[in-house]
């Protein structure tokens, strides 16, 4: 399971922060107008939704909410909080600056046909975004609801982030082709409306691994002769000509054996980092871009084969010793081990998704006018459901394995999977393991250890001690069946935690 969120999540949890600190102790907005505290609700959640689709944009919304609540505070203390939500989200937006990156030769890629029409999903939902605020807006304005005007300060603020998404990746395009770029020696996988790319290090040790998706059918680079003559040859069109040039290297690279994993050699154009826009030339096939780069690891990567290392050793699946926990080693083959979240960490998180969760519900319906009964209701449903979520992300998952196989509890129940002679296991960067075994998947969640070190293993430890095991298995026979594993009971505490959590909401809120 990758994260849930990146950096812009910061901008929605500080908009929550903000909101329960301007409405549960500042006493919210001071404008005696009934519509004051959902024009402000409005423009509070409006950043938080915009920083998802532009960031920038989000940006000067968070700017623009701050400018409205310092109209609508009552005090110093409400226009600071808005002012550092603003503050929060410009931050945010100073990450999409390009870094600064090693000096490479740089050239304008091979011009295309045409440029394909990107960003049509983000367009088309921007403009019924803005339609869908309009409507709102007039409603309100004829008599309707003005809690209205929250979904219309968000909607016209998301649409408006929408557009300003698409807009900007149609610029980055023409970008991409109108000026000189980065040129980079790269390895590349060629797939349907997909390329996978390779770009080792100088030492040759390492190489960025990333992909983007393409225009389906690549534009074949042609000599350019005076007068634009394509020389296609007699009495055929030039483009009849490129189709079958195309078609036919195509069929060439078909015939190769697909059994192996190969890469080919490339040029790529552009700079390799997560957003930006590149292009990717192979054997006189350029491949347009219809999205921009999605995330760059860094990998192990073997020269001879030209593939990460992880790929090219799969079968084998090779065990660093130097990572191996000291009660990992030596451990008898069939002895299960398990893995699971610290329970320190595990708790806080658990404690903070319901807590938060029965706030935001306390807030809102005290927002809304409902009664006292109906606000702790609320807030009881809101944390019930919150500290179930943290029940079955955090403190219930766990992984046992032995030699014969791993057994796991994740967020819908248990698995028992043997080991397989294609079984793998990969950890992402990004706190998860990835496990293939039997006839399942399995993403095992492992942030970093907390409070200590020793409170659990890390993601390179969990692979080490996984891939022990599974090379243990393969030395064995007749193996046993993969070992039990029971789902853990709610445990009192958190009974507890939930009851202790709605109370303090009730409290907080009266």
């Amino acid at each position: 399971m990758r994260r849930l969120l990146r950096v812009e999540g910061l901008v929605p949890a500080t908009g929550v922060v903000a909101f329960l600190v301007i409405f549960g102790v500042l006493g919210g907005p001071a404008d005696p107008s009934p519509a004051a505290p959902w024009v402000g609700l409005g423009v509070l959640l409006a950043p938080a939704l915009m920083a998802y689709a532009h960031r920038g944009a989000a940006a000067w919304a968070g700017v623009l909410a701050a400018v409205v609540w310092t109209s609508l505070a009552g005090g110093v203390g409400v226009a600071l909080t808005a002012w550092a939500y603003a503050l929060v989200a410009i931050t945010i937006t100073r990450r999409d600056r390009s870094p600064v990156t090693v000096l490479v030769p740089r050239r304008q890629p091979p011009l295309p046909r045409g440029l394909p029409h990107v960003a049509v999903p983000a367009e088309v939902g921007g403009f019924a975004l803005l339609v869908l605020a309009m409507a709102g807006l007039v409603g309100v304005l004829t008599g309707g609801p003005r809690a209205g005007l929250t979904g219309v300060a968000a909607a016209f603020g998301l649409g408006c982030a929408l557009l300003a998404r698409a807009m900007r990746q149609r610029g980055e395009l023409r970008r991409l082709f109108g000026t000189p770029q980065p040129v980079h020696t790269v390895r590349v996988v060629e797939q349907l409306g997909y390329v996978h790319v390779l770009l080792p290090e100088p030492g040759g040790v390492l190489a960025y691994e990333f992909a983007f998706d393409v225009a389906a059918a690549p534009t074949r680079n042609i000599t350019r002769y005076p007068a634009g003559d394509l020389r296609p040859g007699p009495g055929r069109n030039p483009a009849d000509a490129v189709a079958d040039a195309v078609a036919g290297e195509l069929a060439d690279d078909a015939d190769e054996d697909e059994d192996e994993p190969h890469t080919e050699a490339g040029v790529l154009f552009g700079e390799p980092r997560r957003g930006a826009w590149c292009a990717v030339e192979v054997n006189g096939r350029l491949h347009v871009p219809v999205g921009p780069v999605g995330d760059v690891i860094e990998v192990a990567y073997d020269a001879v084969h030209g593939l990460p290392r992880e790929v090219e050793d799969d079968e084998e699946q090779l065990v660093d010793p130097a990572v191996l926990r000291s009660d990992d080693r030596g451990m008898d083959a069939f002895a299960p081990r398990e893995h699971r979240i610290a329970p320190a960490r595990a708790w806080a998180a658990t404690v903070a998704i319901g807590f938060g969760a029965a706030l935001a519900a306390g807030e809102l319906g005290h927002l809304l006018g409902l009664p006292s009964f109906a606000l702790a209701t609320a807030g009881a449903v809101a944390a019930a459901g919150g500290f179930e979520f943290g029940w079955r992300t955090q403190l219930r998952p766990r992984l046992r394995w032995h030699a014969g196989g791993v057994a796991s509890v994740g967020f819908r129940g248990p698995d028992r999977q043997p080991w397989a002679t294609d079984s793998a296991v990969v950890h992402d960067d990004a706190g998860t393991v990835l496990l293939t075994a039997g006839e399942s998947v399995l993403t095992v969640p492992v942030p970093p250890p907390w409070p200590s070190a020793e409170s659990q293993r890390s993601a390179d430890e969990l692979v080490a001690a996984l891939r022990d095991a599974r090379s243990q298995s393969f030395a064995i026979s007749p193996l046993p069946p993969p070992p039990e594993i029971e789902v853990p009971r709610r445990p009192t505490a958190l009974y507890l935690a939930w009851l202790l959590s709605s109370a303090l909401t009730v409290l907080i809120l009266r």
